[in-house]
């Protein structure tokens, strides 16, 4: 199994009350929260680091890019 850490939250009274009315895994259900903003922020990492390659790299040309492919065809 993998190893696990715990993680302590304060919740208002009220709100503690409201989650335990529902039958939900809660543990579970913060899990996929915090696992979908975590991929959430590095898929906006990711395209802000590929936006500043764009901003510093020279413009292509269409012809020069049909050259590559053709070159790549012919090996």
């Amino acid at each position: 199994m993998e190893h696990v850490e715990v993680v302590t939250i304060k919740v208002p009274t009220k709100l503690k009350k409201d989650m335990k009315q529902i039958d939900v895994n809660w543990s579970e259900y913060l899990r996929e929260c915090i696992q979908k903003k975590i991929d959430q922020q590095r898929r906006i990492a990711g395209s802000k680091m590929l936006d500043e390659i764009r901003k510093n790299s020279k413009p292509t040309s269409t012809e020069e890019i049909v050259a590559w492919i053709r070159e790549d065809r012919e090996r």
